[in-house]
């Protein structure tokens, strides 16, 4: 039964998504209006920084490009990262590629926005201990002045992208290189010393003064959820 749902299914998705006229009768004419107005709706509801930098035509090409692949998901608000993949994997903006990071910008606050956490109690941020990287944080390194709102500028900005869990919304922060890799190295095989020594060694950097200066922000970081306790 299951089988037989799905193909009618893609049997109306094809119908209602073909561009022949000659191939539609009117009543689908209603319906592919019907279901690009509501992939429309979604996905200006959704990418609010992205459509300020394209045209209506663009947008509306992108989108009936979109309508013409299967959805990965039954969740509407999901449609979103299908087609920010869709328009990265089709090159549809290749010659502004800085319009790839600002879809990425404002799909992570719906995907942090809609998770559901389970909140432990902190304990206090020790070297010693092993931690992982919360799911209510990403780590993002942007290849344009995104986080500035310079998009079209070329400039690296490390940041953390993260679900304030006090002021309950999505918070953007940038944070230097030796901190968003140390992050991005952290498991439960070491502990957090051990990796920063690491990155100290291949980066030439002094580690007692590295462990120094990081052990104020860090200790931010973990009290804001962005990492913790194994």
């Amino acid at each position: 039964m299951a089988d037989l749902e799905r193909d009618i299914q893609e049997d109306f998705i094809n119908i209602v998504t073909k561009d022949n006229k000659k191939e539609i009768s009117s009543k689908y004419k209603i319906y592919q209006k019907l279901v690009y107005y509501r992939y429309e709706e979604i996905i200006k509801n959704s990418f609010l920084e992205f459509k300020k930098y394209i045209s209506e035509k663009e947008l509306e090409n992108s989108i009936k490009k979109f309508l013409k692949e299967p959805c990965s998901t039954e969740f509407v608000w999901q449609i979103a990262n299908d087609y920010r993949k869709f328009v990265k994997k089709n090159r549809l903006f290749h010659d502004r590629k800085y319009l790839y990071e600002l879809l990425y910008f404002d799909w992570i606050e719906i995907e942090l926005s809609m998770q559901e956490y389970k909140i432990e109690e902190l304990k206090e941020f020790h070297y010693e201990n092993s931690y992982k990287l919360s799911n209510s944080a990403r780590l993002k390194k942007f290849n344009y002045d995104i986080l500035n709102a310079n998009i079209e500028k070329k400039e690296e900005n490390f940041s953390i992208i993260y679900y304030d869990f006090k002021d309950d919304e999505v918070k953007y922060r940038q944070v230097n290189p030796v901190i968003f890799y140390l992050l991005r190295k952290i498991d439960k095989t070491k502990n957090i010393q051990s990796h920063l020594l690491e990155l100290c060694f291949e980066n030439d950097i002094e580690f007692q003064e590295a462990k120094d200066v990081l052990f104020e922000p860090l200790n931010e970081l973990f009290h804001n959820r962005i990492f913790e306790s194994k």
